[in-house]
């Protein structure tokens, strides 16, 4: 997902639910939901070498930065 993709939903979301401003972020750790943690860190630049690789992600040496990493 493209950050303005993901932006869009947020705005969308508070639009409708504005009191979720006030929420927890947590994010799941695996597709099924089997657990649970709160997003503690702010969002950072990150550089990915195989970014179309949804299995194994791995940080490039060049500072080419093309993901934003939330956790």
């Amino acid at each position: 997902m493209k950050l303005k993709e993901y932006l869009k939903e947020l705005n969308e979301l508070i639009a409708l639910h504005p009191e979720a401003m006030n929420y927890e972020v947590i994010y799941a750790h695996d597709d099924e939901g089997n657990e649970f943690q709160k997003v503690n860190c702010i969002p950072v630049l990150m550089p990915i070498n195989n970014i179309e690789d949804d299995r194994y992600l791995e940080i490039q040496e060049e500072e080419v930065f093309n993901a934003i990493c939330i956790n």
